[in-house]
């Protein structure tokens, strides 16, 4: 298999890609879908499209996978149809070879010059594997079309099952040394999805629309998604869900953190390359309502930007003229289009021949066009995870703001730092000291906040039974020890995500008394569960061998009698809230000490519920 002898991009265009040898024409020429599959082939009628893959933190397009398609009324048209028949007429190496380096030539012929943009190829497994696999064919065919590297994300795509893992590895590996990305496809789809991903190690795996398609609807999916988010941290692997079609699905998916999509709610495959999208944020979307605190906007200051026709000579005067300024966004048309940097511009002229290289030069072709850029409504919180969870930002000073796809003005990573900071500060002064958990002021604050946003909520207070007792009998350090294994308890049963965005909360209103608020009302029941059990099976620890044995402690009572005491268990009462019926707190006070009673009443480790929309 020979597809061209040269670098040069005139030439690799021009020359013809003689992808299939005698040998293989002349069998594939004995039916008629090898037929059809050989013209696609010698006439290069293969259709590459592209579906963006977009960032849901910075909410832009960050990528586009390369898709192949047959001719439009061709039985071939079908991906799945086209590589079935090269497998079967055994040229599925050589098909798939071919339809990524036409998927790479019509990646560069668009968009070469956006260095944002990343191209996701698709491989498969069997092409990696393939004794007549082919190192460099891939590396110089991007660098003849001028694509670097480190802007292509090979997806590995099952169509077989993985017989040599270690020869298999050694294919990915090679890959990895030269610059490439990689991801694993339809996680979840395949044969050895999660092997792959854990032998592998993956920049990004995909998730296969089953798991996503109605994921509002289906709550094994939510987990499963919640399960797969889990592993992709600690793997430090980022998720790009497919096949986001509703706004609902899109939702789920931003409560449970979920780095990238793509689907067509935001476009479907296309020929030409577009980073417009079919799908508009919302001004105020209800599901991005959150407890974060400030937004971006409070810290953006006006900075003056630069046109990309400027010269980079007129670039350089300005920067001598203001020492105060160490960048200029590049913005055309209140479009920001990049960041051009004192330091990067300053090293580029100094270097030999510097001046005379680049001097005439518009500052477009030497700005940095990944500089940081956000949504003025962005939260600080969000900043602040996007800036430290990248690994493509490096060291810069400042980032810019945008409004409504505008430019804004820009901000400092140091006035960032500082609200972080002021944010932090504030939210210890009402913080419970042993627990870290909010306090009676924040609880009250989103107590209120729930009532006034009229929507269903739960309310669930859990209390430690015979605490007091085990606080006097083993010491007060005891006693703060069982204090923050209930605060971990919690916070590990109510997902960060919900806190994150408002949905839920979780505070320690004092001593061995807590609470959750949620508007996740249909959970309460598996919350409290969960609560429980993992309370039961972990209180145990913190007694001595002997009072384990004996199921308790013998304590003096508040009337200094001596009494036995069981071991300590939780009683979680469970206020289901229908706002309307509730005018204030005290009311809702009133009936949640009814749940919390009748859970008391109940024995130990139990839970109460009362349903203020039931007629009692």
């Amino acid at each position: 298999m020979h597809l061209y002898t040269t670098d040069e991009k005139s030439e690799f265009e021009l020359q013809a890609w003689q992808v299939l040898d005698a040998s293989q024409q002349l069998f594939l020429k004995q039916t008629g879908l090898g037929s059809e599959l050989l013209d696609i082939v010698n006439n290069q009628k293969l259709q590459c499209v592209f579906q963006p893959i977009v960032d849901l933190k910075r909410k832009k397009v960050c990528a586009f996978e390369g898709l192949v398609r047959g001719p439009f009324n061709s039985a071939l048209y079908h991906p799945l149809n086209l590589f079935k028949v090269a497998e079967e007429k055994s040229v599925l190496y050589e098909v798939d070879t071919f339809a990524r380096m036409s998927t790479i030539k019509a990646f560069a012929e668009q968009a070469a010059q956006d260095e944002h943009l990343h191209l996701f190829l698709n491989i498969s497994i069997n092409s990696v594997m393939n004794p007549s696999h082919q190192k460099g064919l891939t590396l110089n065919a991007l660098e003849a079309f001028g694509i670097s590297p480190d802007r292509v994300v090979i997806e590995i795509t099952e169509l077989q099952p993985v017989d040599n893992f270690e020869a298999f590895i050694a294919a990915i590996n090679y890959y990895r040394s030269i610059g490439f990305k990689v991801a694993i496809d339809d996680l979840g789809s395949g044969y050895n999805g999660l092997r792959i991903w854990s032998e592998v190690r993956p920049d990004f795996v995909k998730i296969d629309r089953h798991f996503v398609s109605d994921i509002h609807l289906h709550e094994d999916k939510r987990h499963f998604m919640e399960t797969l988010m889990t592993l992709a941290k600690s793997t430090n692997t980022r998720v790009v869900a497919e096949g986001v079609e509703t706004e609902e699905e899109l939702e789920v998916l931003m409560k449970l953190d979920v780095d990238l999509v793509q689907g067509f709610l935001f476009k479907k495959p296309d020929e030409k390359i577009s980073e417009v999208l079919l799908y508009e944020w919302p001004e105020h979307p209800s599901f991005v309502k959150s407890e974060k605190g400030e937004s971006v906007s409070e810290i953006a200051f006006k900075h003056p930007s630069v046109g990309p026709s400027q010269l980079v000579n007129s670039v350089s005067e300005m920067f001598l003229e203001h020492p105060e300024w160490d960048y200029f966004p590049v913005v055309d048309e209140k479009s920001v289009l990049g960041m051009v940097w004192r330091r990067d511009l300053m090293d580029l002229l100094a270097r030999k021949f510097g001046q005379e290289l680049h001097s005439r030069k518009t500052v477009k072709s030497v700005m940095d066009k990944t500089p940081i850029i956000v949504d003025a409504k962005t939260s600080l919180v969000d900043l602040s995870r996007l800036v430290t969870e990248s690994r493509e930002f490096g060291s810069r000073d400042a980032f810019i703001i945008e409004k409504k796809k505008k430019y804004l003005g820009c901000g400092d990573f140091r006035d960032l730092l500082r609200k972080i900071t002021d944010l932090k500060v504030q939210s210890a002064q009402y913080a419970n000291p042993l627990s870290g958990l909010p306090g009676n002021v924040p609880i009250q604050k989103k107590l209120n906040k729930f009532l006034k946003n009229k929507n269903p909520f739960m309310v669930m207070y859990i209390d430690v039974d015979n605490f007091k007792p085990f606080n006097d009998s083993y010491s007060f350090q005891e006693g703060d020890g069982v204090i923050g294994l209930i605060a971990d308890i919690l916070k590990k049963v109510v997902p960060e995500e919900q806190i994150i965005h408002g949905e839920s909360f979780v505070g320690h209103i004092g001593g061995d008394d807590f609470v959750i608020m949620s508007t996740f009302v249909d959970n309460h029941v598996q919350c409290a569960e969960r609560i429980l059990k993992d309370f039961e099976s972990q209180v145990v620890d913190f007694y001595n061998e002997e009072d384990r044995k004996s199921g308790g402690i013998n304590a003096v009572d508040r009337k200094k009698k001596r009494q036995f005491y069981p071991l300590m268990t939780l009683s979680v009462g469970i206020l289901l809230v229908n706002p309307e019926y509730f005018e204030h707190t005290q009311k809702l006070a009133s009936y949640a000490t009814k749940a919390k009673k009748g859970a008391k009443e109940a024995g130990g480790n139990t839970y109460y519920i009362v349903d203020s929309s039931k007629p009692k």
